[in-house]
């Protein structure tokens, strides 16, 4: 736990100084830094860890707008809206606990920002605070009192609230979860309560989000008092829907439940602590396909969220990977069904036949670059920056270990444009007397040797494929 809160300042520190820090990374980040609350023993400091990670989600939405400003990309403002939209609502948890007042004093900046300078000063300032030690609370000490201690009425225990467990549709809240649009799923919560205030009748646990609640519905659950001993657990199970599907560019919805005791002038909890922050996403495949091959488009949505997930790609770059992705998937998946490279193919017919096919997508058109310079050589094909190396082999691709000999030359051409992702495309033509593996099968990321590290997109295109009539003579 203590190596999250180091990680936090450092990722901090290096976003204030205008570096780079793996969106993805500092979810981990928040998400440890949430496990860290559940298990402080004093509920004011797992308040003060809680309040942090719920910052940080912020500060990534900053960092993401940051990148769009500096990528000139369309409606990069979004994410600061979203952002101040959030911090808004965090004021509202946690403006008037004492303990996080560091907190709030130091993202006080964050309803007004207005530059990429006012970003990293609060990244900056919210680095320097202090946070505390927190105590596991398994590790308390009991001491036995002496015989002559004047025995004192014990001060009770701190009101908490924690989420020990929160599932939707059977995964876990730290994970992103992917639901289908306008359907229902069920979401099973259960929750620690350390103790009952006096005149409480009910605990509510209520859904926030920046998001417009029309897009949304998500249950809110309503516990009475338990009948036996504090602490108390609490189940219950309800439900969650999206009302509208996303776009395949789009970053999950973000909801977070929030604890309160009724009527509202009972006790408050002093902590809500743990994973009760929801990522959701609702791309719908079946109805909006990407390449018109559902499992190539599932293999698309796995190396997206990679991606996303290491960082390797900004928000402009990764759009631009999914267009062409987009192109050379639905070409793998028509390469098997309609034989669409049939008999012997070059390498330079090969790259005409895809540069054609690429720049059909007006999202591409006459941005793609044929023969662009790198490295001192020159790329098959490149996109705003992105390459792609186009490959003719007559020799079987039977995996995707196969594949990488080709590697090396398509990361040096991307680390030449300072870019840590790459697109690769081989044409196999060899003689084949099986049938040809799945479109899907023939999509992979390989990662060249160190220290480049450079993921390496793969696509293998099944040429020369054989009539079935012919596999049974």
């Amino acid at each position: 736990m203590f190596f999250a809160r180091i990680q936090a300042v450092e990722a901090l520190r290096k976003l204030g100084g205008g570096e780079v820090f793996s969106a993805e990374l500092l979810r981990q980040i928040c998400t440890e830094l949430d496990d860290a609350s559940l298990r402080y023993g004093r509920a004011s400091t797992a308040t003060l860890y809680g309040a942090f990670a719920a910052l940080l989600r912020i500060v990534l939405s900053l960092a993401e707008w940051r990148q769009a400003v500096l990528d000139a990309a369309p409606d990069g403002d979004r994410f600061l809206r979203s952002a101040v939209e959030r911090h808004r609502l965090w004021l509202k948890e946690f403006g008037e606990k004492d303990v996080a007042k560091s907190l709030v004093d130091a993202s006080a900046l964050l309803q007004s920002v207005a530059t990429i300078a006012d970003f990293e000063s609060i990244c900056k300032t919210l680095a320097g605070i202090p946070l505390p030690i927190g105590v596991f609370s398994e590790e308390r000490l009991r001491i036995p009192a002496g015989p002559k201690q004047v025995e004192e009425r014990p001060r009770p225990t701190e009101l908490s609230v924690a989420f020990v467990k929160f599932q939707l549709g059977g995964q876990p809240a730290a994970n992103i979860h992917h639901l289908v649009p306008r359907e229902l799923h069920d979401m099973e919560i259960e929750v620690r309560v350390s103790r009952w205030p006096e005149g409480a009748t009910h605990l509510v646990l209520t859904p926030i989000s920046a998001e417009p609640r029309s897009t949304y519905e998500l249950s809110e659950f309503t516990f009475t008092k338990p009948s036996t001993e504090p602490p108390y657990t609490l189940i219950q199970t309800g439900r969650a829907a999206l009302q509208i599907a996303q776009g395949l560019k789009s970053r999950p919805f973000e909801f977070k439940y929030t604890a309160a005791f009724q009527p509202a002038s009972a006790e408050q909890p002093v902590a809500v602590v743990g994973h009760r922050t929801l990522l959701v996403e609702g791309f719908d495949i079946r109805a909006n396909s990407i390449t018109g091959y559902q499992p190539v488009d599932e293999k698309i949505l796995l190396i997206r969220d990679l991606l996303r997930r290491e960082g390797w790609a900004n928000a402009q770059e990764l759009s631009d990977i999914l267009e062409l992705l987009t192109s050379l998937g639905n070409l793998a998946g028509r390469a098997v069904q309609d034989a669409v490279f049939d008999g012997a193919w070059g390498e330079k017919e090969f790259q005409a036949y895809v540069r054609r096919d690429l720049r059909q997508s007006p999202r591409i058109g006459s941005d793609l670059e044929e023969h662009a310079a790198a490295a001192g050589g020159f790329t098959d094909l490149s996109l705003r920056g992105i390459t792609i190396e186009l490959k003719e082999t007559d020799k079987r691709i039977k995996q995707m270990e196969d594949c990488r000999k080709y590697v090396e030359q398509a990361a040096s051409y991307a680390v030449a444009k300072g870019r840590r992702v790459a697109l690769l495309c081989i044409l196999d033509t060899s003689a084949k007397n099986s049938a040809p593996w799945s479109a899907a099968d023939g999509i992979d990321v390989l990662m060249s040797a160190p220290p480049a590290n450079v993921a390496v997109i793969t696509l293998v295109i099944q040429g020369n494929i054989t009539r079935p009539s012919k596999l049974s003579r």
